[in-house]
């Protein structure tokens, strides 16, 4: 009877830890669930409460942010009156979980759609990757201790597809002068080097379209070819034939060009560009 009595009671005790192992696991599936979706508000205020004070955030591009880092940048992104994308969804999926007394490891994919807020009717941009977080319960709440992320490699032809587009409609609307349309494709940190070595920054390349005489009779690229470096940068390179008048006087030549473009949220713009001579052959 006492052998009897001690195997029931391994057996209740064995069936209490299985039960409290599968509440913990709903607890952190739930916790996570809610992160996704807070992370697709911009809920900042979720982030100050399970982001704990030792928080740590790792990416695939080796770039490492504290607690303080990474809130001011959230915070930053929610108050941006100007977004440059809407992000319509995000879920991570959670295929790998490891519960040890208050410590749990979980790793999983994520997938996320993403649509410049300029054109949100355009096809949404699709991200996907794998993510891990470790996560400790403290005062009988999980927190986030560190976790880290990494982006699925992207199709190079169709990103240099993509890039090679644009360059054409970058070109397009330097041919017809469209100083709107390219400040929306170029970032802020944008800079141009011309064929004498002159820097401009953003404000001065745009100004140079803003009011211009120039009349362009042909504008046209050549040669064009693009090298795509990671996920988010890729470099084109070509031949440009222009040919036109500027302040009354006549102008034809041809220069070659290296244009550098990074995306951001499915966006690809302009960083910087460079222009050189091609000198006529005699």
């Amino acid at each position: 009877m006492k052998k009897l009595t001690t195997i029931w009671l391994l057996i209740i005790v064995s069936a209490t830890m299985a039960l409290a192992q599968t509440s913990d696991e709903k607890e952190v599936l739930k916790f996570i669930a809610d992160y996704d979706q807070a992370y697709l508000n911009k809920d900042v205020a979720f982030a100050e409460r399970v982001w704990a004070d030792n928080y740590v955030l790792s990416t695939d591009i080796a770039k490492k942010e504290n607690r303080a880092q990474s809130l001011e940048g959230a915070r930053k992104d929610k108050a941006d009156p100007n977004p440059k994308y809407k992000l319509l969804s995000f879920k991570s999926v959670n295929d790998s979980m490891h519960i040890a007394g208050n410590t749990a490891i979980v790793s999983g994919s994520w997938t996320s759609s993403v649509v410049p807020t300029e054109d949100l009717k355009s096809e949404p941009h699709i991200d996907t990757g794998r993510y891990t977080m470790a996560l400790e319960k403290r005062s009988g709440k999980w927190v986030i201790v560190a976790e880290h992320y990494s982006e699925t490699p992207h199709d190079k032809k169709a990103m240099e597809a993509q890039v090679l587009k644009m360059g054409q409609e970058y070109t397009k609307m330097i041919r017809n002068q469209d100083a709107t349309a390219i400040e929306r494709i170029l970032f802020d940190e944008y800079l141009y080097t011309n064929e004498k070595g002159k820097v401009k920054n953003k404000a001065e390349d745009l100004a140079s379209y803003k009011n211009s005489d120039t009349k362009f009779e042909v504008f046209e690229i050549s040669d064009q070819k693009v090298r795509v470096i990671s996920n988010n940068a890729a470099v084109e390179t070509g031949t440009i034939r222009f040919k036109g008048s500027a302040r009354g006087k006549p102008f034809d030549g041809s220069e070659r060009y290296t244009t550098t473009w990074i995306s951001r949220n499915g966006q690809w713009k302009i960083v910087a560009d460079h222009t050189s001579t091609i000198a006529e052959s005699k």
